[in-house]
């Protein structure tokens, strides 16, 4: 009894240790565009969910979970971010149990609970932190005895990570891969797997098909960022604690020596764990498949891969992996628990960096509209910022009349491509017809411009045109022009 104790030790402590870390990131991170989107899905009816999502991207799932925990009063992204803590403590029970009781645990526990990552993801009112759950749970059904029941959970966890978010979809596709290569038992487990995930997910592939390329656009902007020659090795390194910043990553840098040398030690430690241990040889075949096909889906397809939100769900199976390599020597044990410890300190570093955070531009422009604004006033927004300057104009957003620019944009909040701005032309008779019946009604009518945006240009002809003055603003991101003093 004393030993069955023993071994849920490890897990246990990481659990906790991962669930505390992420109720600190959860109070120091202030919400973002992402997680507004998710509670203002979260807010909508059911159905208003699925139609906002023939517009956008990605399934149901995780918006359905979060829509349930606004029912039971969870309305606030920080109360929403307690389900991704939830899942990130599942997660660490789950990926140090999958390996042998001993060094292998306590390593997996000490660099999965210390992870920056994990920190990030627990931090995030997104699906990331769930699929990561999932992929564990995967991993660990996979490495269990073949059954009938162990075939039914496999397919219902797969199922399960496709209506949470679409990656599930290659989740699924990376077991069927691996499958291939397993004894005949296990192989048959892994395609009956499938085959039920798929099916499972069949009444959402219509709407997936038909959802906007428009919506993942700001994926291939951020991928062109980055050295060619160092994309086909983002699912190696950046699930690493110490991997090198991207343009997506929102954790602090370590310093570049540090950052090097921890890569290059999770490298080699991932290559001494891959073939320790039954569970860490299936876990990198996965990771090793879900990552070349991100890379090769973002070039040869559409953009799919966005490195730090990918990257969370390669986290469980990196672990375990690396984790391994404690089982071939006490001196690689240290290996990985220093490793540990650099990402501890990443970890310490990006609750520091989030605390420290200036505010974002749609943050100081909703402070600048809450010094302005009265009920009924009219409030035009350009962009993206939407749901970024209500959230900062708080309680007084709720007497507003909000309106967006182009009026497309309000149908999906979630994201917003410029690139036909200029067929919001037609929309300009509309919009003036709305400000001068707001001015006829003794309101008071702001114009927050994007400067930045091709679409920008026509509401600077309507705002010469009508007299609107500028007020406030931070080049190139924001501008506050208003027009009428209000009652």
């Amino acid at each position: 009894m004393e030993s069955k104790q023993r071994e849920w030790l490890a897990p246990v402590i990481a659990a906790a240790v991962a669930g505390t870390l992420g109720v600190a990131g959860t109070v120091v991170r202030r919400p973002w565009h992402d997680e507004l989107y998710t509670l203002e899905l979260a807010r909508r009816p059911v159905s208003a969910i699925l139609q906002a999502l023939h517009l956008d991207s990605g399934p149901p799932g995780y918006y359905l979970l979060c829509h349930l925990l606004y029912l039971g009063g969870a309305d606030s992204v920080r109360a929403l971010r307690l389900l991704s803590v939830a899942a990130v403590m599942a997660t660490a029970l789950l990926v140090v149990w999958a390996l042998p009781a001993g060094r292998a645990r306590w390593a997996a526990a000490a660099l999965f609970a210390l992870h920056p990552l994990v920190l990030a993801a627990a931090a995030d009112a997104r699906a990331y932190a769930v699929l990561a759950a999932l992929v564990a749970a995967v991993l660990l059904t996979l490495t269990a005895e073949p059954s009938r029941r162990s075939t039914v959970a496999l397919g219902l966890l797969l199922a399960a990570a496709c209506w949470i978010h679409s990656l599930g979809l290659i989740l699924t596709g990376g077991v069927f891969l691996a499958g291939l290569f397993l004894p005949a038992k296990e192989r048959q487990r892994a395609l009956l797997g499938t085959l039920i995930a798929l099916i499972l997910h069949l009444p959402w592939l219509p709407v997936m098909a038909r959802q906007p390329a428009s919506a993942l656009t700001w994926m291939s902007r951020g991928w062109q960022e980055l050295p060619a020659w160092w994309r086909p090795l983002l699912p190696l390194t950046q699930p690493g604690p110490a991997a090198p910043r991207t343009p997506f990553l929102h954790v602090a840098a370590l310093p570049l020596a540090l950052a090097v040398t921890g890569t290059v030690l999770w490298l080699f430690l991932a290559a001494a764990g891959a073939t320790a241990h039954r569970t860490a040889r299936l876990a990198a075949s996965l990771w090793l498949i879900i990552g070349a096909a991100l890379v090769v889906g973002t070039v040869l397809l559409r953009p799919i891969y966005a490195p730090d939100r990918a990257d969370k769900i390669l986290v469980p199976l990196a672990v375990a992996v690396v984790a391994a390599a404690a089982l071939r020597s006490r001196t690689l044990l240290a290996a990985v628990l220093a490793l540990s410890l650099t990402g501890g300190w990443a970890t310490a570093a990006t609750l520091g960096y989030w605390k420290t955070l200036p505010p974002r531009p749609e943050e100081l422009a909703g402070r600048a509209l809450a010094g302005l604004v009265e009920p009924g006033d009219l409030v035009i927004v350009t962009s993206w910022w939407l749901l970024g300057v209500r959230h900062a104009v708080g309680r007084q957003a709720h007497g507003v009349r909000w309106l967006t620019f182009p009026l497309e944009t309000a149908r999906h909040p979630g994201w917003y491509d410029d690139r036909q701005a200029q067929e919001a032309a037609r929309e300009i008779p509309v919009l003036e017809r709305r400000i001068r019946g707001a001015l006829r009604h003794g309101h008071r009518v702001c114009l927050l411009r994007t400067p930045s945006l091709a679409s920008d240009r026509l509401l600077e002809r309507l705002a010469g045109r009508m007299g609107f003055a500028p007020v406030t603003g931070e080049a190139p991101y924001w501008q506050l022009w208003v027009l009428g003093t209000g009652h």
